[in-house]
């Protein structure tokens, strides 16, 4: 399957893609609807990490 960015639409490797195993026989997998998985490339995930450290600094005096 092939995973793009939902920030930037660039294509994800698989390999960088970390799937959670499913138990097989659990029920509650059985029941939810099939959902598109939403990934964010690493190159957009250091912009987020940055934007939000940015944000809870305090801002300097002048």
């Amino acid at each position: 399957m092939k995973m793009r960015c939902m920030l930037c639409g660039k294509p994800i490797e698989e390999e960088l893609v970390s799937n959670q195993p499913v138990d097989e026989f659990d029920d509650e997998y059985d029941d939810e609807p099939k959902k598109k998985p939403l990934q964010v490339c690493l190159m957009c995930q250091a912009k987020l990490k940055r934007e939000a450290d940015g944000v809870q600094k305090m801002p300097k005096p002048m």
